[in-house]
């Protein structure tokens, strides 16, 4: 694959995967519209699912996706260097 390409595809990872984590921040944070301490909630696919395990997943597969671009941008490092 050109390196540019795979620079492009990394550096897109990497900005999804960062936009995913402030999310996940945010749904951990989240405590409902009155500011109670009753449980708080999120709509994903049309079903309601626990705010703080919404949050702890997104921020799960985010540092997941960080390490990919990490990885994907590093060969990318290595290869133009070796070039």
């Amino acid at each position: 694959m050109d390196r540019r390409l795979l620079a492009l595809v990394g550096l897109a990872l990497l900005a999804l995967s960062l936009v995913l984590g402030v999310y996940g921040v945010f749904a951990v944070l989240y405590r409902g519209d009155s500011g109670g301490d009753g449980d708080t909630y999120v709509t994903v696919d049309g079903r309601q699912v626990d705010a703080q395990l919404a949050g702890a997943v997104a921020l799960l597969v985010s540092v997941i996706a960080i390490l990919a671009a990490w990885l994907i941008l590093r060969s990318v490092r290595r290869e133009r260097s070796s070039s």
